[in-house]
């Protein structure tokens, strides 16, 4: 073998090494693995399901070579009440009463360890929310703007210790018509617009791990005089029944959240790997 022939050979495993370090470096962060968690109750049960969530992924990872892979949990669970509100995500995470040897009341130590991605969401209940009296506590359960307020800034101080770490929270699920008053109706549309348009801007501080999905906008109804249900409330095309205090959106509301969901998800990785 020819003297430069052979120099050529024992190069080429280097330059083979050089070419898969650019190809890698050139991809993009979003299309790494990205493990994703998302926390609920039964009307995340039922938009991650009915909604085709999983098949969504698989889908959007054939076509994209990606490989998000996304699971859910019911979460808090007991030994923990049913009970998902500002107040316990805060009392579990942030005052710490948690167990990571329990899934169902998992601390975020743990959760962010395992995932990359969090994300979660209250329940229809908490849009019940109370007047205010003035003398915010945060450890307090009462369902009000002050005390939501106080405990989702503590829970942003907490996401703020994991910089690594994508969060993404759902906007409250409204109410059923039957199910609540245009007061209560009224300030949970109030919560829901701090939440999107002040939480994350109020302490002049960057928040870029934290991204609100706004699922209040997709199944809320928004016009001040509709011709059928009721403003701040659930749409009642999205209603289970219209006769009863089911606040649980419908099939077809789920169907269409589903996918907005998944998508926004997506672009939220993208948005976060490319900060």
């Amino acid at each position: 073998m020819k003297p430069l022939q052979l120099q050529a050979l024992k190069s080429f495993p280097l330059a083979i090494a050089i070419f898969y370090f650019v190809i890698s470096s050139s991809l993009p962060a979003s299309a790494e693995a990205k493990k994703i968690i998302f926390l609920h109750h039964s009307t995340g049960n039922n938009v991650y399901y009915q909604g085709g969530v999983p098949s969504w992924f698989s889908n959007y990872n054939k076509t994209n070579g990606t490989s998000f892979q996304i699971t859910e949990r019911a979460y808090p669970n007991s030994p923990y009440p049913w009970e998902n509100y500002p107040y316990d995500y805060w009392n579990l995470w942030v005052k710490g009463v948690c167990n990571s040897n329990n899934p169902n009341i998992e601390c975020i130590s743990t959760l962010t360890k395992s995932y990359d991605v969090i994300v979660y969401k209250h329940c229809f209940p908490g849009s019940h929310i109370e007047p205010d009296k003035g003398s915010p506590t945060l450890s307090s359960k009462i369902k009000s703007l002050e005390n939501y307020k106080l405990q989702y800034r503590a829970l942003r101080d907490m996401i703020d210790s994991c910089p690594n770490n994508l969060f993404i929270i759902w906007t409250l699920p409204p109410l059923h018509r039957l199910a609540t008053t245009p007061e209560h109706g009224r300030r949970a549309k109030q919560f829901v617009d701090w939440v999107k348009k002040e939480y994350l801007i109020e302490d002049g501080k960057p928040h870029q791990n934290v991204f609100i999905f706004d699922f209040w906008g997709i199944v809320a109804e928004s016009d001040q005089n509709p011709r059928t249900g009721q403003v701040n409330c659930l749409k009642y095309e999205f209603e289970t029944n219209h006769n009863n205090e089911d606040s649980h959106p419908n099939k077809t509301a789920n169907q269409l959240a589903g996918p907005l969901f998944a998508q926004f998800v997506v672009d939220s990785i993208k948005k976060f790997s490319n900060r």
